[in-house]
């Protein structure tokens, strides 16, 4: 599939027609990155990267520390600050899964959202779901299963583990809630089909389920 077909498929870009695609596919670069790969598309700063499948973890230099991202389809790196007309950072981008991205200018992005529309209409949909998202991020169950999602490593072609799993004290304070909270998240995530407690460890029957939840 060609640059301006993947981009087509990016709700934002989805409205750009003719030329308004042509020109922001010229400046577009595949990020196609093999688990354990790195990549150098963003070491230059004002680079955005729109993740299409897979996963990768981005570091970033804010206030003199070095921040860390694990970011996955759909998500995008950079969107923010371009939005709000602060400088992109530099970034250092490791895959963690086999991963397809598209890396785009941050001005390119910026200008042709704001030239149409609809592009500027899907963006601000994005926002305000990521505002919903953060609204319910203060839900110490959810934040209990990102907490475990993000733990999970693969066994076998379809299932993961979180092995060991770690004591409810330790998850708590991972996740920064009440013991009891996380002893809750486990059980009920067990309680529903979602896990199964193999001790040591937590077996995930149903990933796309824990996704569900841990949104």
């Amino acid at each position: 599939m060609d640059i301006a077909a993947r981009l087509a498929r990016i709700e934002i870009f989805a409205p750009l027609q003719g030329r308004a695609l042509e020109r922001l596919s010229a400046g577009a670069a595949a990020v196609d990155l093999a688990a354990g790969e790195t990549s150098n598309a963003l070491e230059s700063g004002a680079v955005l990267l729109f993740i299409e499948s897979g996963r990768l973890r981005v570091s970033a230099m804010s206030r003199g520390r070095i921040g860390f991202a694990d970011l996955g389809a759909g998500e995008v790196q950079g969107l923010v600050e371009a939005v709000a007309g602060n400088p992109v950072p530099p970034c250092a981008v490791l895959a963690l899964d086999a991963t397809t991205a598209l890396a785009l200018r941050a001005e390119a992005v910026v200008t042709a959202v704001r030239s149409n529309a609809a592009s500027s209409f899907a963006l601000a949909r994005r926002f305000a779901a990521g505002l919903a998202d953060q609204a319910a991020a203060s839900d110490p169950l959810q934040k209990v299963y990102r907490d475990i999602l993000r733990a999970a490593r693969p066994i076998g072609d379809s299932r993961w583990t979180v092995d060991p799993l770690p004591r409810h004290r330790d998850l708590a304070a991972s996740a920064g809630v009440e013991e009891g909270d996380a002893a809750s998240a486990i059980a009920h995530l067990v309680r529903i089909g979602v896990a199964r407690r193999r001790y040591p460890a937590l077996d995930i029957e149903d990933r796309e389920a824990l996704q569900a939840l841990a949104r």
